[in-house]
């Protein structure tokens, strides 16, 4: 092994000239990759971390009000528009396929398209920030049973739907309080930071009531601190449908979430109405999620489109280079059959150099990346920005460590380019030493 490694350094040098454009090439290719692979590596990792519950049984009625005027309106309904809601969410959660109901209230919950953001403070360091994506929702209304998001250690579901209660209390996912509060979970308060305090004289801190596993809001991001606040009737006029307001339906184990939308279309839909209000029309949650995240897979998929026509490139580009740089190799291959060689020594040591070849060229390309990613950061994920070498962020994955996130990635890199490389040699190599010494010398 060591006479063939010798033997790989001795040739790469001789024929430094050629090799020499072959490696600039290579460098280039390896500073592209960069560009074009990272966020393809992240978004697909991404993508396919769990979502932190189920989306697959889980449907959206959006709801309609008749108004004055419309044949339909009823001037007798006397219930308030809450209790309206209510009674269709408990007409939903009583049809024979429906395992539980809930509301949606407001604009910001998992898988919207709005959302808030608030930044709190830790009462015992208010140097210690923590900032925290806002959601609403009734209690007893079997939130997080419907959704599917699970009880943090020492919880219960049933404690969750009852844990917003109180005034001044909040739930909070379990990424943010271990990292707002360590490993003390108890007594947990949220304070304004002290630059904010003065345009909120009457604040008063929140209360962590609550902790539940961390989820995923749509398919782009990875879990990101979320906070859950009591929605209360006391917080709307009653007047119009708060924004954005549905009931969200996960049906039973082993039904069929298309057949339960279309027999719901012919028959349930009718079935739910109070007063004014109605049920107006129903769409599989995976398909309001979809939407939601338009933008994020109409980037991905470009980012898609890209690599494959970047790695056509480099297959076409590097392949033929290296597949052109071997077969003019045949008469080296002629002198070394002569003198014993055999076909697997001679593909080993031609493969070899272009697996050292590329290899130093990926390092020394990677590095100059490095430069960049130093300043600028690696990619993470769309809405929370890229890992920095001297970023004091809290790292939960690989991809926020910058070192982790460069090696990895630059990991992926080698691999690809070297393959490429080694299906340019292989196949000339293969051709060229299994031929007699007699033809291969022949123009000698």
């Amino acid at each position: 092994h060591k006479t063939m490694f010798n033997l790989i350094i001795k040739n790469i040098w001789a024929r430094r000239r050629r090799n020499g454009w072959l490696f600039i090439e290579l460098v280039a290719v390896a500073i592209v990759s960069w560009v074009i692979f990272d966020p393809v590596v992240v978004g697909l990792y991404v993508r396919n971390l769990p979502m932190g519950y189920d989306t697959d049984r889980l449907c959206r009625i959006s709801l309609g009000r008749y108004y004055e005027g419309a044949s339909e309106f009823s001037a007798d309904a006397d219930s308030t528009l809450f209790e309206d809601i209510d009674r269709i969410m408990y007409q939903a959660r009583n049809m024979p396929d429906v395992e539980s109901s809930t509301q949606l209230l407001g604009f910001a919950y998992p898988g919207s398209s709005g959302n808030s953001n608030s930044m709190y403070c830790n009462p015992n360091d208010t140097t210690k920030l923590l900032r925290v994506s806002n959601m609403y929702y009734k209690p007893r209304t079997d939130f997080f049973k419907t959704f599917g998001i699970q009880p943090a250690e020492g919880y219960t579901v049933e404690q969750l739907e009852e844990a917003a209660l109180p005034a001044n209390s909040m739930l909070l996912s379990e990424d943010g309080a271990n990292e707002f509060y360590g490993s003390n979970l108890s007594n947990m308060r949220a304070s304004l930071p002290p630059r904010y305090q003065s345009m909120v004289p009457d604040w008063k801190d929140k209360e962590v009531t609550g902790v539940f596993k961390p989820f995923k809001m749509n398919n782009g991001n990875r879990a990101i601190p979320v906070a859950f606040y009591r929605f209360s009737p006391d917080d709307n006029n009653g007047t119009e449908i708060p924004g954005q307001t549905f009931i969200l339906v996960r049906v039973k184990e082993g039904v069929n979430l298309d057949r339960f939308i279309d027999s719901f279309n012919e028959n349930g839909m009718k079935q739910l109405h109070s007063g004014n209000l109605y049920a107006r029309s129903i769409t599989k949650f995976s398909t309001v999620m979809e939407n939601r995240d338009s933008y994020y897979l109409n980037a991905m998929h470009m980012r898609y489109v890209l690599a494959a026509f970047f790695m056509i490139s480099l297959c076409l580009g590097v392949i033929g280079t290296f597949w052109l740089q071997t077969k003019v190799r045949k008469e080296d291959v002629g002198v070394m059959l002569s003198f014993g060689g055999t076909p697997k020594t001679i593909m080993g040591m031609l493969m070899g150099e272009g697996v050292l070849l590329t290899t130093i060229a990926v390092v020394l390309g990677c590095l100059i990346y490095m430069q960049y990613g130093i300043s600028e950061g690696l990619v993470n994920d769309y809405l929370w920005g890229g890992a920095r070498a001297d970023s004091p962020m809290v790292a939960d994955s690989w991809i926020d460590t910058f070192p982790q996130h460069f090696l990895i990635v630059s990991g992926i890199i080698w691999v690809i380019m070297t393959i490429v490389v080694l299906i340019g040699i292989f196949i000339p190599a293969y051709k060229i030493s299994h031929i007699l010494p007699t033809e291969a010398l022949r123009d000698e």
